[in-house]
């Protein structure tokens, strides 16, 4: 009996995965260093394999190579006659050891390093490059040098996750394969310095005729690549046009108003008039910065929405970490395993999920709604009328700090700092809102290419209002008659699951929008993202709306989870969001499976997670307001419910607005590679976190909080209270 026991317990394992062993073993080979490639690859490794041929390397290695091509590199015999004059003048003086010429020289690199670890920047010394300045200015290039075999023979049927000490390190340039989760090792970012009357096009055609004078006598190519924005003086890059003088005006007039307005408020204070009307317009009072401050110290402790607000804050900086993360990977850094590192662990890393990051948001903004609304179109009074004046004045609200931070970008961000990237990205970003702007304040951007969109994570804004429209009809429904506004909510729902999951299934994209290493790297260098699922399905309404209809759906519950008055015990409550908290982390930790290397493609499974990805942040939240309502979070209802998390609420907008190009500015201003560590790591995104909330408070203070006064007295009627001290 026990060895029959001993037996079954044996077979049944093998019985019940060998499905799953049968199919794994159609691809995975019998070393698990080597990997399973596409298609076009294997016909060549299975023909290798057949006849046991092994790789041709080049002899030399790749730094002794630039080396040879780069130790007596000038820009000579090239098309530009004041170029050539120059690069002779540079060459003389170099040979006689000159200061300035010996500057020019020791400002880049010859001999490169790094290069198997990920290094891909080589950047040398771009302020000794530009600082020369007599007989000749100095100017600093970027450029890509992108190295291929010359031959047929494709090295990346040979290549392996991990390579061993006695590999050919060859393999690890040639045979690279770009996985998302990596720095590509056949690219190379090399600063060059040249005479300023050289151009990109003369350093391009020199550099690609020396590397290939020394590259294709061992077989390998090289493509060389110079953008006009990565090369670089001491003199002003961007034009001061008329666009800038205007913005300047108009930026220098607003802050000589609330300047103005300020002064006379606090004059006012000073000569004890607290019980007087003030002797002014309503537009000294809107503008002030006493009156808008104590608007953001405004605290109503019992308000139930609170919770809510203190969540949305909470998420809010998790969104500045994410951003600020992301983009900085996109920076250059000497030794960069650790980035790499962080994205090829595919198991319980829960930075990898992010991908549904706005979801807390669209939730709350569905929930708050309801919760504000349904009472005033459950009134008599209440019609249809009300309904576009409502978006409006949602739409006008959302304006004045848009428009800023789109003027902004275009006119005077460009202007505000310099170096070796500096002017290729922000001239990238100011080119795309002077192109796209209009989308912006038509709220149709994120129907637009993601990686044409006029400000990075704008989307969010238009998405907002589109739902908001949405949601006023539906909850206006809602208030006349229930049973319909509840088929209507259950018909969106259905289709926000449904349109994902075929969209998914049609174009056979990943369950996920992966946002690695390579999708930021093209996202950051280029006006495309090369991703079907970031420019068609990221973004749009069709697809991201499910939390906001769940939100929307909660307050439903809750409200009538408050007329039956039903309760819940602590108990309960506690071992409830125990259940809900591991049943969302499971849901959210299954999305790293998309990540990891030589997993076969399964259509089901990711439409199936397309379509449930955005449900599981917003049924974890739903939850948590019927427990908020029927129950008690005790201590977390106190950290989540005081004066200055609900002052930073209340700066959620501007932080949403400026921290995107604000995290650009940081990461683009450096002058070389850095080395990253967990603690640099951790202060740079504190020091981006702090950078954000001060460039918010500038930017509500200045915009967002007075003209929200004044669209409320012309709109809907409000004034200001013109005491200084209100009773």
């Amino acid at each position: 009996m026990l060895r029959a026991l001993a037996l079954l317990v044996f077979i049944f394992p093998v019985v019940i995965f060998s499905n799953k062993i049968v199919f794994n073993s159609q691809n995975v080979s019998t070393d698990t260093k080597n990997i399973v490639l596409p298609n076009t690859i294997n016909s060549k490794l299975d023909d290798s394999n057949a006849t046991g041929l092994e790789p041709v390397y080049p002899e030399s290695w790749l730094a002794n190579l630039f080396y040879q091509s780069l130790v007596g590199f000038s820009v000579t015999d090239v098309g530009n006659s004041a170029c050539r004059l120059q690069s002779k003048l540079y060459l003389s003086h170099l040979k006689n050891n000159s200061y300035w010429a010996l500057k020019m020289s020791d400002s880049w690199p010859r001999y490169l390093n790094g290069l198997l670890i990920g290094n891909t920047h080589h950047m040398g010394v771009y302020d000794e490059c530009i600082s020369v300045h007599h007989p000749i200015q100095g100017k600093y290039c970027l450029s890509t040098i992108e190295l291929q075999t010359s031959t047929n023979e494709n090295f990346t049927q040979y290549s392996k996750d991990e390579y061993t000490s006695f590999d050919n390190a060859w393999q690890e340039i040639l045979g690279f394969i770009d996985y998302g989760d990596q720095y590509k090792r056949n690219v190379i970012n090399l600063g060059v310095c040249i005479p300023e009357a050289c151009t990109s096009e003369d350093l391009e055609v020199s550099l690609q005729r020396e590397l290939d004078r020394i590259f294709l006598a061992h077989q390998l190519s090289t493509q060389v690549n110079v953008k006009p924005e990565l090369c670089n003086t001491n003199k002003i890059f961007f034009p001061y046009d008329t666009g800038y003088y205007v913005t300047c005006i108009v930026i220098g007039l607003l802050i000589l108003v609330v300047s103005f307005s300020t002064a006379y408020h606090l004059v006012a204070l000073r000569n004890g008039r607290e019980n007087k009307q003030l002797q002014a317009s309503e537009i000294t009072i809107i503008f002030s910065v006493i009156t808008n401050g104590k608007e953001l110290f405004k605290f109503d402790k019992n308000n139930e929405l609170n919770f809510f607000n203190g969540l949305s804050t909470n998420t809010t900086m998790m969104v500045i970490i994410s951003h600020g993360w992301l983009i900085s990977v996109t920076g250059p850094y000497l030794y960069p395993r650790v980035i790499e590192e962080s994205f090829q662990d595919a198991h319980y890393n829960i930075f990898l999920s992010i991908n549904n990051g706005v979801d807390p948001f669209l939730f709350m903004s569905g929930y708050l709604l309801y919760s504000i609304m349904i009472t005033k179109f459950r009134q008599p009074g209440c019609n249809w009328f009300q309904i576009p004046k409502m978006f409006i004045y949602k739409y006008l609200k959302s304006i004045p700090a848009h428009v800023a931070m789109i003027l902004l970008t275009i006119f005077i961000i460009p202007h505000m700092g310099n170096g070796p990237f500096w002017a290729n990205r922000m001239d990238l970003e100011a080119n795309k809102c002077k192109q796209y702007w209009w989308t912006n304040l038509l709220v149709i951007n994120n129907f637009v290419d993601g990686g044409n969109q006029c400000l990075f994570a704008g989307y969010y804004i238009s998405l907002q209002l589109q739902l908001t429209v949405i949601g006023i009809i539906v909850v206006y429904i809602y208030g006349k008659n229930r049973k319909i506004g509840a088929s209507v909510l259950a018909l969106l729902i259905s289709a926000s699951l449904i349109i994902p999951f075929a969209l998914t299934y049609y174009s056979k994209s990943d369950g996920i929008t992966k946002f690695n290493i390579s999708f930021m790297l093209n996202i950051m260098q280029s006006t495309s993202s090369h991703s079907y699922d970031y420019t068609h399905i990221y973004s749009q309404l069709y697809v991201r709306g499910l939390p906001f209809y769940i939100g929307l759906l909660a307050g439903d519950i809750v409200e009538v989870l408050k007329k039956k008055e039903i309760k819940m015990s602590k108990t309960t409550t506690l071992i409830t969001n125990l259940i809900a908290w591991g049943l969302y982390m499971y849901v959210q930790l299954y999305s790293n499976v998309f990540y990891q290397r030589h997993r076969a493609y399964n259509a089901i499974e990711s439409s199936m997670y397309a379509a449930i990805g955005h449900l599981n942040t917003p049924l974890l939240l739903m939850w948590c307001a019927i427990c908020h309502t029927t129950s008690s979070y005790g201590f977390l209802d106190n950290i989540l419910n005081n004066r200055f998390i609900n002052l930073l609420h209340k700066l959620s907008y501007s932080v949403y607005l400026v921290n995107v190009t604000l995290t650009l500015m940081i990461v683009f201003s450096v002058r070389a590679s850095e080395v990253l560590t967990s603690g640099m790591i951790v202060m740079k995104l504190i020091y981006i976190m702090l950078t954000t909330y001060l460039a918010a408070l500038i930017m509500h203070l200045l915009v967002d909080a007075p003209f929200g006064l004044l669209i409320n007295r012309l709109f809907l009627g409000r004034r200001p209270s013109t005491k200084v001290k209100e009773n």
